[in-house]
């Protein structure tokens, strides 16, 4: 990247430079290239911009991993394997071997410690004159993890450290960046050593004094500073505190991402409170309810009940809603959403109902017309819609013509457009990306209230974080009648088994599916073990369950040939369906009972759940199968585990935001949303709900931000803050 500052084409190639003070002339010395501090360069600049960092203020937020001990130098007699530690040794000899590949070599050195105690050290790559450094008799303090190879001790790339009297890397607690290729620890550590005594007394406080004080945490200097080179007074404290991120340098960090994003967050849900919407009459609203509740074959389950109150109440209000239905697969969330739509339509609103796959924008239309007659004004847009029935389509909308449209992407294709949309509901949100939810929004001139529904149970800190401008209703609890899931480990030494269960099942009138990862056998290497969905269908059909009819649905059929093999399997002409996860979102077949899933150990904690949930939907018993090709005395995956022991969404969605992290859990539509350096949604949470309590007391009393003890705020909001705003888009 070529450099935009003044000076940058007088700087010589060197990866080196003398600056050793911030650069005058800019608005802000923080915003000074990195290249221009010691020991970097305009070489070393291009890798850290690779990584995002351009300016010293980039570095300063570059927060350490991890942390290791480094305040004592242990004996080699008593380190355990696996342990890692700093150990002062003497070299003895060293010498290179080449390996197999002829480009490369291994360099060992041999030394031994004040108790003559040996220990080999092992580099696969390492810079040019390295290897002179290890003289016979030289002295060398040696930090990495302890092995043993048969009977001797090793050390596979340790950190060296020659100069005994430098306490940047040893004597201390040492912090572990994460690497960036090119640039090697030491030197790292240094540039940042350099950038913190240059810079940290130089960075602006963004948080009020008050809040500081009320929560006991330094300034933000000093957090910085302790966060990168921890003091003698953490190790007098207690290690832990710092290697657990539970010190108040890193509390005060942890605090401050929290509160700038909820601050985010919350006054752009006060911004779309203040926008112009449809107001609905409250006393229509609830004679429609009533009237369309006689229809329903089933009575509303208390969650249900209340998430209708929830959703009526925002209908009624002069600005648009914005609201989360969240609710574990099977808890009943499309009859709520149908409700609100016939509710609404009522009132003589249009209403748009946006499903992520035909194969559930079809089920949702088969669903509606059944429940509520074929005379509700009720159509179907999907890719396969003719181009007639569009054109009919536009023009009712167009009139204004009361009616719910569900689609899939058509709805947000030209010329579709409506002439009065009073809500726009979303189901599966989390498939869609936040431009194609606007999209639905814009097709309306007012805008229209909006429902996003999610049968991924969400944990309370992701939606305070990723949908925490979203007013949120939950339904806990599955409606009566629905039947527990037992799950189970299929090894494979219990398969057989299994497919005698199966059988039995099958020949009682119930269905199966079997779930495989890929449509087609690969050739590729990291594939090549794994069944594909196409030969196992066939195998099921002619070697295993010959007695049956086998159906096989995936994503490269034509809709046409989807809807026919879901129909076919709906009306149980096909007893066993082989399928991948084409069928994870919203298939609803009440006769199957059986759900095996092939290598499971290849899908997401998530993705195991929204399966499993294909069966359980009808009066008999149902039986989850993951399969897995590992004997059972092989650990199985930690989520396998959480699966058997739990049905419950809201723990599974825990287990799985620990064991993925929040980036993973959302998918990639929305981790960008996520910008979190340092905070952590699992570890961090109470600093979460106190951020955020504390940045809805300072709204509620000072929306305006103009109170003398909120100013360090709102400086921060008139640089820096409103480019950070403009990038967190979390709905």
């Amino acid at each position: 990247m070529k450099s935009t500052h003044p000076k940058a084409e007088l700087t010589t190639a060197s990866s080196k430079s003398n600056t050793n003070k911030p650069k005058k002339g800019l608005t802000d010395p923080l915003d000074t290239s990195v290249q221009y501090l010691k020991g970097v360069g305009p070489k070393l600049a291009q890798v850290f911009a690779s990584r995002g960092i351009e300016s010293a203020r980039d570095l300063l937020y570059f927060f350490p991993r991890k942390y290791e001990d480094r305040s004592k130098l242990s004996p080699l007699k008593d380190l355990a394997e696996g342990q890692t530690a700093s150990v002062k040794l003497t070299a003895h000899q060293h010498f290179s071997r080449p390996l197999k590949n002829r480009f490369s070599k291994l360099f060992e050195v041999k030394a031994y410690d004040s108790e003559n105690q040996w220990i080999s050290l092992k580099w696969f790559r390492t810079f040019k004159g390295f290897e002179t450094k290890f003289n016979p008799g030289s002295t060398f303090i040696a930090t990495g993890i302890l092995k043993r190879f048969g009977s001797v001790r090793e050390m596979v790339h340790p950190e060296i450290q020659f100069d005994l009297d430098d306490d940047l890397h040893v004597g201390r607690i040492v912090p572990v960046y994460t690497e960036i290729d090119g640039i090697p620890t030491k030197t790292l550590r240094k540039i940042l050593d350099t950038a913190i005594t240059l810079y940290v007394d130089l960075l602006h406080e963004d948080l009020p004094n008050f809040l500081l004080k009320k929560h006991g945490l330094p300034k933000l200097p000093l957090a910085i500073q302790e966060v990168h080179f921890p003091s003698e007074n953490y190790i007098k404290a207690g290690n832990d505190l710092f290697t657990d991120f539970r010190s108040p340098a890193h509390q005060r960090l942890i605090y401050e991402e929290f509160f700038k994003f909820e601050y985010h967050v919350l006054s752009r849900k006060i911004d779309s409170e203040k926008e112009r919407g449809y107001s609905f009459d409250p006393a229509t609203l609830n004679t429609s309810l009533s009237r369309h509740l006689q229809k329903l074959p089933f009575h509303l389950t208390a969650g249900q009940t209340n998430a209708l109150k929830e959703i009526f109440q925002d209908l009624t209000q002069p600005h648009p809603m914005n609201r989360l239905l969240q609710g574990d697969v099977g808890a009943g969330k499309t009859a709520v959403a149908l409700l609100a739509a016939l509710s609404a339509m009522d009132q003589g609103y249009q209403v748009a109902l946006m499903a992520p796959t035909e194969i559930l924008a079809e089920q949702h239309f088969q669903n509606s017309l059944r429940v509520f007659g074929a005379t509700t004004a009720v159509r179907l847009l999907v890719g396969k819609t003719s181009a007639a029935d569009r054109r009919t389509l536009q023009a009712q909308l167009e009139s204004g013509t009361p009616m719910l449209v569900i689609g899939t992407h058509a709805l947000i294709e030209d010329p579709i457009q409506f002439q009065k949309l009073g809500l726009a509901i979303i189901d599966e949100q989390h498939r869609f990306g936040v431009e194609q939810r606007k999209k639905l929004r814009a097709k309306s001139v007012v805008q229209p209230h909006s429902l996003l529904m999610t049968a991924t149970p969400i944990p309370r800190t992701l939606a305070l974080t990723a949908y925490g401008d979203l007013s949120v209703s939950i339904i806990r609890e599955r409606p009566p009648g629905r039947t527990p899931i037992r799950t189970y480990l299929a090894h494979v030494n219990e398969q057989a088994k299994m497919v005698e269960i199966i059988r039995n099942e099958i020949h009682a009138g119930r269905q199966a599916y079997f779930i495989f990862p890929l449509v087609n056998d690969s050739e590729d290497e990291a594939f090549k073990h794994l069944t594909s969905a196409v030969s196992a269908a066939e195998k099921l059909a002619t070697e295993v369950f010959p007695e049956f009819k086998v159906g096989l649905l995936h994503g490269q059929l034509s809709s046409a040939e989807k809807a026919s093999v879901m129909e076919n399997f709906r009306k149980n002409e096909v007893q066993i369906l082989v399928s991948t996860t084409v069928v994870e979102v919203g298939v609803d077949v009440p006769n199957a009972t059986i759900m095996v899933i092939e290598h499971a150990e290849r899908f997401g904690l998530s993705q195991l759940h929204q399966l499993r949930g294909r069966i359980g939907r009808g009066q008999h018993a149902s039986t989850c199968f993951l399969k897995t090709n590992r004997p059972a005395f092989i650990p199985t995956p930690e989520r396998l585990e959480v699966m058997c022991e739990t049905e419950d969404g809201f723990k599974i969605a825990e287990a799985d935001l620990e064991l993925r992290g929040p980036g993973e859990f959302l998918g990639t539509r929305q981790s960008g949303a996520l910008p979190f350096k340092i905070a952590s949604l699992v570890r961090d949470q109470d600093w979460l709900l106190k951020a955020r309590a504390d940045v809805e007391a300072m709204l509620a009393t000072d929306p305006l931000i103009q109170n003398p003890e909120h100013k360090p705020f709102k400086d921060y909001l008139s640089h820096q803050g409103k480019r950070e705003g403009d990038h967190l888009k979390t709905s």
